[in-house]
């Protein structure tokens, strides 16, 4: 079964949900993007067992990392993101040439609930303060990097051992809206 969305199109929802909130926040950078898309793919597998979208999750330095977002945007640095939303390459006919760089298709209603959840739950914490929520005792990408010793290889992160932690906190947290 194909994912129903992908992680440009998660991206960009978090840009949209940011764009019309009010409230205050710290902005969405580099590193802040790349938990609120880890979040929500590890509580969608926590919820649903599949994944929210296709891309790996890879566990660099400084937590959880999309590589194809991290190279989207690495040119914001520290950065708050402006302006700029995530492309993919589409495929728009049968030639070996017949393809475009654009925008993904939004995700579908159900999940765009379920990343405002996220957004909600999240949005008062810099990327720092989230990427050292993924370093806590326990976390997939903590796991991961006692396995490996060191994570100069960059190893991914496997969705079960994402699902499997994560599922093991739906006993301690509030349903998010659209969760099922």
């Amino acid at each position: 079964m194909p994912s129903p969305t992908s992680a440009g199109a998660v991206a960009n929802a978090f840009f949209d949900i940011q764009s019309t909130d009010r409230s205050i926040f710290p902005p969405i950078d580099q590193m802040k993007l790349q938990k609120l898309v880890f979040y929500s793919h590890a509580w969608w597998l926590a919820y649903h067992g599949t994944p929210m979208f296709e891309d790996d999750v890879f566990a660099w330095p400084w937590g959880p990392v999309i590589p194809p977002l991290y190279f989207e945007f690495m040119e914001f640095g520290k950065n708050p993101i402006v302006n700029k939303r995530a492309t993919e390459l589409m495929r728009v006919g049968p030639g070996p040439s017949d393809f475009q760089i654009r925008q993904p298709e939004p995700p579908p209603p159900q999940i765009r609930g379920f990343l405002e959840s996220v957004w909600n739950t999240h949005k008062a914490l810099s990327g720092i303060q989230l990427s050292n929520a993924t370093h806590a005792p326990g976390e997939p990408w903590t796991i991961v990097k006692q396995q490996y010793g060191t994570l100069d290889s960059k190893p991914p992160i496997p969705n079960s051992l994402i699902r499997d932690v994560f599922r093991s906190k739906l006993g301690n947290a509030p349903q998010p809206a659209n969760a099922g």
